[in-house]
């Protein structure tokens, strides 16, 4: 980065007021949905992991660590000290900040996509056992597993590149919340990642529609063999209301960030991640692995 471009970024905070008390509660309100879904998931990811009664599958642990990635890419500016000063925060880190925000939701996108995928190979399995260790299903677990990190990594890597390119738009948003790619050509990378997440959940939500369809065609099947206690019907239901979620919260936040309500979409942005830990955090298991006294 040139002198030219750094003083430009640093002129970008001199112009904006970040005294005002309405900032600062918006930011308090910000901050404080991302820990509280941040700390819950965390404490529920713990608890798969380490509580010998509570068993789940990779592509939901990969879940939870998404979300918590989630938390960290917008908190990060909190953890740096520099959220509130007059000035903008350093470059590296404002950039660093912008590259993960616009690759946070494609990651919890397709770890989503990926918990929807694994139940409907559970159902499918259900209804006709395949055989073990098979190379396609060693390929599909691969793929559950390492797509989402691969495609995360990907948008960091081009928002990287246009954010140096174009260093005088990379700035601290409204609201003190969070470093991103303001105005000109970068920020086509936010239509890109809104793009890419909608089509992501869409096909999501056609997936949640169809294994509803196939659960209720096969349901006298099921009911008549010993295949309903091996489908987590608890989790089909957890994932079709977190899905639903999902859509309706992520699409009215980009509608909101559209210069419409920064504070309500940002609102949404927080909400998800605690959204994530009531639904996925309070399953029978998890609560009963917590009140460990009244074994």
């Amino acid at each position: 980065m040139t002198e030219t471009d750094g003083a430009r970024f640093c002129d970008i905070g001199n112009q904006s007021d970040i005294s005002k008390d309405e900032q600062h509660a918006e930011l308090k309100v910000f901050l404080t949905f991302q820990f509280l879904g941040a700390i819950g998931l965390l404490a529920v990811l713990l608890t798969a992991v380490f509580a010998r009664k509570v068993y789940r599958h990779f592509t939901w642990l990969n879940f939870c660590i998404s979300w918590l990635i989630y938390c960290v890419s917008y908190t990060l500016l909190a953890f740096s000290g520099q959220q509130t000063r007059r000035e903008q925060p350093v470059y590296p880190l404002c950039l660093t900040q912008a590259c993960l925000i616009y690759a946070a939701p494609v990651l919890v996108a397709m770890t989503t996509f990926s918990l929807v995928l694994q139940l409907w190979f559970t159902l499918q399995n259900a209804l006709k056992p395949p055989a073990k260790g098979t190379p396609r299903q060693t390929f599909r677990d691969v793929f559950m597993l390492l797509a989402p990190y691969v495609l995360w990594l990907g948008f960091i890597i081009a928002i990287l590149v246009l954010g140096t390119q174009h260093p005088s738009t990379v700035q601290r948003a409204g609201g003190l919340v969070y470093c991103t790619i303001k105005t000109g050509t970068p920020r086509v990378s936010g239509n890109v990642t809104a793009s890419f997440v909608a089509a992501i959940l869409l096909v999501m939500v056609g997936l949640d529609v169809y294994i509803g369809v196939v659960l209720y065609k096969n349901w006298r099947a099921l009911r008549g063999s010993d295949c309903p206690r091996k489908l987590p019907f608890s989790l089909i239901v957890r994932v079709s209301i977190f899905s639903f979620f999902c859509v309706v919260g992520i699409g009215c936040a980009f509608l909101f960030l559209s210069e419409v309500s920064f504070f309500a979409g940002n609102t949404i942005i927080a909400l998800m991640p605690l959204i994530a830990f009531l639904v996925f955090g309070t399953q029978r298991d998890i609560l009963g692995a917590w009140c460990f006294w009244r074994k």
